[in-house]
């Protein structure tokens, strides 16, 4: 018969087991659940490619997931070998932003020195613990918990999250966590950088073609336009005086003026295209409605424009994509598709935030995606030049045709971040 005193014991230490088992447990799921979240957050970090807002997404997704009480997000610059705080969040130290240390510096200056990630319990006795940064802000960090940012064997920045209450620690399951979404958000970082490098030279290269179009527009203007146009004036004179003079005389002048003055509206035309001053003066739809004009009476092209109420300024850079991209779209239709007519139409949605523009015409039509794969072979960047005029102001270009039926051009740009109010603001 066994004792109860061993029965009671062995009772004990079987509780505890279980106690323990659950324990462990329920660790398991809650890093399996940390786990999950960070693999979702990494997923939606690959999405934005703007640098400012993934920076802000990146600290507050890792605050959250470490259940913290505060954080930085420190970039690494190379050129000066320093950290700049790039990004703050809770504990009151958005002051802080813009700040920069050596990176010889600080808890984060050794992380990032030593490539390692750091568990502090005590901050401020931890002797690499910077004075200077924690008195810039109201906040007294008790434990924390600082991870490297490094992309393809490159170091990026650096990571720390925080708590301030006495008795919340960081343990060796936070720091493999943080050290696995530091790992993803340093990727996106980097792709973050890449494209705003490219858009960077794509605005670049937009700009010196403004300049080589105004530079060309002036020396049209300034030459072969006003020898024309002198020309012009020489023969309207030539035609009175030779009043009563021969009637083939008098028709080859006629001719000889006719066709002058026809090519002094295409140069002109020709300038419009090049440089629509007014599209700089008085705005898009002044200057939507001159191209229109002038494409009846030089082209005997049919267009309509169908002009939305209460449009308002959209933002100089918008203005030029929006009418390029219009003019782009006419000129494929007028020299490719033998329309009968084409529609030009601008809605403003404001509780949508979309600005749209419509070019929609009834002529042939062609096969997209066909012509789309044979871009280097035809040499026609028409439709790239229209991609990349939406693209410079966060839009969307849709591409519609059916052979026999016609072609639509739709543009849709949000609206706010390229109206003229909010340039101004800026």
């Amino acid at each position: 018969m066994v004792p109860s005193g061993k029965m009671d014991m062995d009772a004990d230490n079987l509780q505890r087991q279980f106690s323990r088992l659950q324990s462990d447990l329920q660790k398991a799921r809650d890093r399996i659940s940390a786990l999950q979240v960070i693999h979702e957050v990494a997923a939606s970090l690959t999405s934005e490619l703007n640098l400012s807002p993934l920076l802000k997404k990146i600290l507050a997704q890792a605050v959250a997931v470490m259940e913290a009480s505060a954080g930085s997000l420190l970039l690494w610059d190379e050129a000066t070998d320093e950290l700049e705080f790039a990004v703050v969040e809770g504990g009151g130290g958005e002051n802080l932003v813009g700040v920069r240390m050596g990176r010889d510096k600080g808890i984060a200056g050794w992380v990032a020195t030593h490539r390692e990630p750091l568990i502090v319990d005590d901050v401020s006795a931890d002797w690499r613990y910077y004075p200077d940064i924690g008195e810039a802000v109201n906040f007294k960090p008790t434990s924390l918990l600082c991870v490297p940012m490094i992309s393809h064997n490159r170091l990026i920045g650096v990571l720390q999250v925080m708590h301030h209450l006495p008795g919340r620690y960081f343990e060796e399951a936070d720091r493999q966590l943080l050290t696995t979404f530091a790992h993803h958000a340093a990727i996106a970082i980097e792709n973050a950088r890449l494209y705003q490098s490219l858009k960077e030279e794509r605005d670049h290269l937009v700009a010196v073609e403004e300049e080589v179009r105004k530079r060309l527009a002036r020396d049209l203007h300034d030459g072969p336009t006003q020898l024309l146009a002198s020309v012009v004036m020489s023969l309207s004179f030539i035609r009175q005086l030779l009043d009563g003079a021969s009637d083939l005389a008098t028709s080859e002048l006629e001719q000889s003026l006719a066709t002058a003055e026809l090519a002094l509206k295409q140069l002109r035309g020709l300038l419009f295209d090049l440089r629509p001053v007014i599209l700089e003066t008085q705005g898009l739809v002044p200057a939507l409605e001159i191209y229109a004009e002038r494409l009846r009476e030089t082209e005997g092209l049919n267009i309509t424009l169908d002009i939305g109420d209460n449009l308002g300024r959209l933002s100089p850079r918008a203005e030029k994509a929006v009418f390029s991209i219009v003019q782009e779209a006419v000129t494929n239709a007028r020299k490719h598709a033998d329309p009968h007519c084409v529609a030009v139409t601008l809605r403003l949605d404001r509780d949508a935030d979309t600005f749209t523009v419509q070019v929609m015409d009834d002529g042939v039509g062609f096969d997209v995606e066909q012509v789309r794969n044979q871009y280097g072979k035809q040499g026609n960047l028409g439709l790239v030049n229209m991609d990349e005029r939406a693209e410079m102001v966060n839009g969307t270009l849709q591409l519609r045709s059916e052979q026999g039926v016609g072609t639509t051009v739709t543009l849709t740009i949000p609206y706010r971040e390229n109206s003229l109010e909010a340039e101004q603001d800026t």
